[in-house]
């Protein structure tokens, strides 16, 4: 049985069209929406429009708990009630309509033996989004990436060469993802969060989806590091294939320039709980 998270804040509407594709390929699965904080009355909204679908949970924090804590929010409550032999985790802004995508990721995982995987994530300009590296930061990699952001973050605060920054973020988005990708015996890498699939020794063991350290941005690599610490397998499952819309689920409002001051202010926090993560592995007690 497959269950569902699904992260909101605020964009109504994009959540109303995911959950609306994922009923058209599985209506009776069990859905968790967590409304993370929106105090827009988006979460009531979607309480009343749900109320009468049984299988559908809304859950409203009075509070923004960020992206890990957000989606654990829906996850232990799935681990509670909810007799889940696959629990996917995913954005509001992640679009799954393929009829068999049950089935792929289910065959997928039980012939190669994982715990977690991410399906092949396409972007609204065909770019694919997994996986979201091939090479995993090592420590002195990561403390060179926090120096950089720290000056990437005082030049934007006062100004200086702000647009050049912003050129090189945007050029780097443009250029990141891939236009085609060979996902066959891709396993053990770093997924892309929008959507993580958590199975066999993970649901048996764990009591969240991402470890509950960072409020926004880094939780990927900071799960990689946690599955090798613990020998959870991962991988991607080239069969089946999601839309991402992208950019639509967190900081809606913001400009450009904000947007990524916010960004980097939260990749530097997310960062040093990595960086201390390495010295010190997380320890759920």
């Amino acid at each position: 049985m497959f269950a569902y998270v699904i992260l909101h804040y605020k964009t109504l509407d994009i959540t109303i069209k995911c959950i609306s594709h994922l009923l058209k390929i599985s209506p009776v699965a069990n859905i968790v929406i967590v409304d993370n904080g929106s105090c827009d009355s988006s979460g009531e909204k979607l309480q009343e429009k749900y109320s009468n679908k049984p299988n559908i949970k809304v859950i409203i924090s009075k509070i923004n708990l960020g992206f890990a804590r957000g989606n654990n929010l829906g996850y232990h409550y799935i681990k509670k009630n909810v007799k889940a032999e696959y629990i996917v985790v995913m954005n509001n802004d992640v679009i799954i309509s393929q009829p068999d995508f049950e089935i792929s990721i289910k065959n997928y995982l039980t012939t190669h033996k994982l715990d977690i995987c991410g399906p092949d994530i396409i972007t609204s300009e065909d770019k694919h989004q997994n996986p979201l590296m091939t090479e995993t930061f090592t420590t002195i990699r990561l403390i060179k990436k926090m120096l950089i952001d720290c000056v990437r973050l005082f030049c934007l605060k006062v100004g200086i060469f702000s647009k050049k920054i912003l050129t090189s973020y945007s050029e780097n988005s443009k250029t990141y993802h891939k236009q085609q990708v060979n996902l066959k015996n891709i396993e053990n890498c770093i997924l892309h969060g929008s959507c993580v699939i958590f199975t066999g020794k993970w649901l048996e063991n764990e009591e969240f989806a991402f470890l509950p350290v960072t409020f926004l941005y880094a939780e990927e690599m900071i799960l990689f590091d946690y599955c090798q610490q613990k020998k959870y397998k991962s991988g991607i499952c080239p069969d089946a294939k999601v839309l991402h819309l992208g950019g639509k689920s967190t900081q809606p409002n913001l400009n450009e320039k904000d947007k990524q001051i916010f960004k980097t202010r939260m990749l530097l926090k997310s960062s040093w709980k990595w960086l201390k993560l390495r010295f010190f592995p997380y320890n759920k007690k």
